[in-house]
């Protein structure tokens, strides 16, 4: 495999020949970790590491936010073209939030890129009516009509995004506390 030279502060970085490294790197953005080793150098025509075959490949997580488990009601419209649909509103029940998105536990099978109208309501900052699109699903246990959903906010303020993360910051401070008492 060939992966551009690795660079550190505007220079190359320096291994030799048959050395172990760990590499990240990012597919359809996805993340992934991995371990492989150096087996020959290039610099020209540019400059390149030929590298084994990547091993103990792992998927890993790089949320931009804390997420909090915590169940808080939802109520949840559908939207096409930029509108709410005429159908019942749906009431589900947060799995956990944060700054960037919720994941909800629901009988309700939204497809992924589903666009949703979606108002939590946040203990002590009150309702909060976001645009949402479903970006994940998953059924945990396949006899039960019951799905988590994962939902990610497409338009917010940065002011309720501050309220989000003050929020889960004080939520966390007190599951401590009480984890101390």
């Amino acid at each position: 495999m060939t992966i551009a030279m690795p660079m550190s502060k505007g220079l190359p970085v320096l291994m030799r020949r048959g050395e172990i490294f760990f590499g990240r790197t990012v597919i359809n953005s996805l993340a992934f970790e991995f371990t492989s080793a150096l087996l020959a150098k290039q610099i020209n025509p540019l400059p390149i590491w030929i590298v084994a075959v990547p091993y103990n490949i792992k998927k890993i997580q790089q949320r931009a936010f804390v997420r909090l488990d915590v169940a808080l009601p939802v109520q949840i419209a559908k939207m096409e073209d930029g509108q709410v649909i005429d159908e019942p509103v749906i009431n589900a029940v947060t799995k956990d939030i944060s700054g960037g998105g919720i994941q909800i536990a629901t009988t309700n099978e939204w497809q992924i890129g589903s666009k949703l109208l979606v108002t939590v309501d946040y203990q002590d900052i009150g309702a909060i009516t976001l645009k949402s699109e479903v970006v994940r699903v998953q059924q945990p246990q396949p006899d039960r009509v019951l799905f988590w959903v994962g939902i990610k906010f497409l338009e917010i303020s940065e002011r309720d995004r501050g309220n989000i993360i003050k929020f889960i910051f004080k939520k966390q401070l007190e599951q401590r506390r009480k984890g101390l008492e």
